[in-house]
């Protein structure tokens, strides 16, 4: 049996937030029966690794800091590997790994190339020039790789308005973790006297690295400024790093050493979490902060900076207080009023809580992510999907609402099912903004289904279809690019695409009253025969008439699509006419009334009654 073989390239980075990401990626697509190797010189991370039972690669050839000669060497080593190891996926993380391991994937002509971007190497305070060159080598990687994943919706956005790529390559997976729950038996009461804490002291907690951006020294200053307003408080630091002897001195300097706690490296996060009474996090930069996401899940009031990632999180609930990076003035007045107000820190915490359970469990991001993996394996490694190393589907799990993150399976799926269409010759990226679009109108219904090995079909469609259309025809400038380009690969298609043009302005000019339209509808090759088509039909028809819908029409093709014209017969739907969209392609039209439907369900229920 050929076995999926995947391989995360990290380089030299140090243990931090983004290692527990990728060993739990590691963990589950091991669980799923692939062999999963890890590309780190850090030992510790090496040793994390083969705890979790994770094989590791010994090769020296990504380094932090740029040295050209070193790094071209490091690229051609590289690439010898991966042509003799013969990896499936290769999944790159951070800036320097990403840039290096996909080239050298790419060169190797790896099937299935993806990256994992944590946090750009500049940050919105960053020079011009830096976020110039940066986001220009990011431009290039991002033709070396099948998809790019960020850590939070505001780095998908930035990569967008950098034009690192189009919409349809990156894909935004939130960071998730597990819930924690304190492991100690040791009363928080107990660890707040051993960090030399009085019974009213307000407990400040930061955890993570002591590194420059994480921005340690504000907080102190800030420190120094509650001392001045007479503020008792005990700051707690949990984390190692190069900044630790800097920061000691400063603590002394500001007369801070009696008020201050450097706990070193800590694992026991939970614990600590439930002994102090606020978290706060001055970073100057950030992916998706684990250290933002345990207090999350902790409950605790959270005082954090307003960089962009931070700001995305917050803005869906009142949750955090944020203030602007590099002020500590604004730091202590924000942990003052916390301190002042223990209501509002009781619905800081609770907030935060909810937030997270919602968005940014483990659970989910590790969905996520396999759901992305089988994907591109569908797309690039059919023989795989289809064989024993993938599970396959035995029944469905659920038909649900799609969402932003479906849609590059969606694209995928199909150009699967329709690869002669006319939309699908216009390419992934018109399809992408075609379905995105679908998403976010107003009336808009856009279902997947998902099985054990991720979606396996989907049903589009829309209520009011004459706005949409009208949406669709003043959202033409979007759709420009996508349809040039595919004209210059192929000119036949010019005339197909005026008349279809046409058509969709005539659509937008036909009022129907309560109308719903079903699209398209599609299943993935591996999921025939399984219920899936319909299942995707009945809830889209539940959707619609929870919509206010009084009917739902369709259009199928006549001929050699006995299976579609079949599913929709069965699933009520009735014959309306047969046409001639165009030469020599005939279409079958149907309609299903709710009133009907809804007698026919009354009736075999009252059926079912009687037996």
């Amino acid at each position: 049996m050929n076995q999926v073989r995947l391989l995360h390239i990290v380089g030299d980075s140090s243990f931090g937030g983004a290692a527990k990401i990728i060993l739990q990626l590691a963990g589950t697509m091991r669980s799923e029966g692939w062999r999963v190797d890890l590309l780190t010189t850090n030992a510790v991370f090496r040793q994390a690794a083969e705890e979790h039972g994770i094989g590791t690669v010994d090769l020296d050839v990504i380094r932090r800091e740029i040295r050209p000669l070193w790094d071209l060497l490091g690229l051609f080593r590289l690439y010898r590997f991966l042509r003799r190891e013969r990896y499936t996926v290769v999944h790159t993380h951070t800036s320097k790994a990403g840039f290096v391991g996909r080239l050298a994937a790419w060169l190797a002509r790896v099937p299935v190339i993806l990256h994992t971007t944590h946090g750009f190497a500049f940050h919105e305070r960053s020079s011009r020039a830096k976020c110039v060159f940066y986001s220009t080598l990011e431009r290039m990687a991002a033709h070396w790789c099948d998809r790019i994943v960020s850590v939070s919706e505001f780095h998908r956005r930035w990569a967008l308005e950098l034009g690192i790529c189009d919409g349809d390559k990156i894909v935004a997976i939130p960071n998730g973790i597990a819930l924690g729950e304190p492991q100690s038996r040791i009363p928080a009461s107990e660890l707040r006297r051993g960090w030399g804490a009085r019974e009213d002291d307000l407990i400040i907690l930061s955890t993570g690295r002591l590194a420059l951006e994480k921005g340690l020294e504000d907080l102190l200053k800030a420190a120094s400024l509650l001392r001045r307003m007479g503020q008792r408080f005990r700051v707690v630091l949990a984390g190692d790093g190069p900044l630790r002897a800097q920061l000691e001195r400063l603590a002394g300097d500001l007369a801070l050493s009696g008020h201050v706690t450097f706990l070193g490296y800590r694992e026991d996060i939970p614990d600590l979490l439930a002994a102090c009474d606020l978290v706060v996090l001055p970073s100057l930069r950030e992916g998706l902060s684990i250290a933002l996401l345990e207090a999350m899940a902790a409950g605790k009031a959270i005082v954090a900076t307003s960089i962009g990632s931070n700001v995305t999180v917050a803005s869906q609930a009142e949750m955090a207080l944020l203030v602007p990076p590099c002020d500590p003035r604004a730091l202590s007045e924000a942990i003052l009023r916390c301190a002042q107000d223990p209501a509002l820190r009781t619905r800081l915490g609770n907030n935060a809580r909810r937030v997270f359970e919602s968005r940014y469990t483990e659970e989910r991001m590790l969905k996520a992510y396999r759901q992305v993996y089988l994907g591109l394996l569908r797309t690039k490694r059919p023989r795989l999907t289809k064989s024993s190393v993938i599970p396959q589907i035995r029944a469905i799990q659920r038909v649900r609402r799609a969402q932003e993150i479906d849609l590059p399976g969606i694209v995928t799926i199909h150009q699967e099912a329709f690869s002669h269409f006319f939309l699908t010759q216009l390419g992934r990226v018109f399809l992408y903004r075609y379905y995105r679009l679908v998403l976010r109108y107003r009336a808009g219904i856009l279902l997947v289904s998902e099985g054990s090995g991720g979606l396996d079909g989907f049903a589009c469609g829309f209520a009011d279809p004459e706005e949409f259309y009208a949406l669709m025809r003043r959202r033409r400038r979007s759709f420009a690019l996508p349809v040039l380009y595919a004209v210059f690969r192929r000119p036949s298609l010019a005339s197909r695409i005026i008349s279809g043009t046409r058509r969709v302005g005539q659509q937008a000019s036909q009022r129907t009253v309560q109308a719903c339209e079903l699209a398209s509808i599609a299943v993935s090759s591996g999921a025939g025969g399984r219920g899936v088509g319909k299942a995707l039909v009945r809830a889209f028809l539940d959707e619609a008439w929870s919509s206010g819908a009084q009917h739902v029409s369709l259009d199928t093709d006549a001929d050699a699509n006995e299976t579609a014209n079949t599913l929709y017969q069965r699933s009520g739907f009735q014959f309306c006419r047969r046409y001639e969209k165009c030469k020599g392609r005939w279409m079958n039209e149907y309609i299903i009334h709710r009133e009907d439907e809804e007698f026919r369900d009354a009736f075999h229920e009252k059926t079912a009654n009687q037996y």
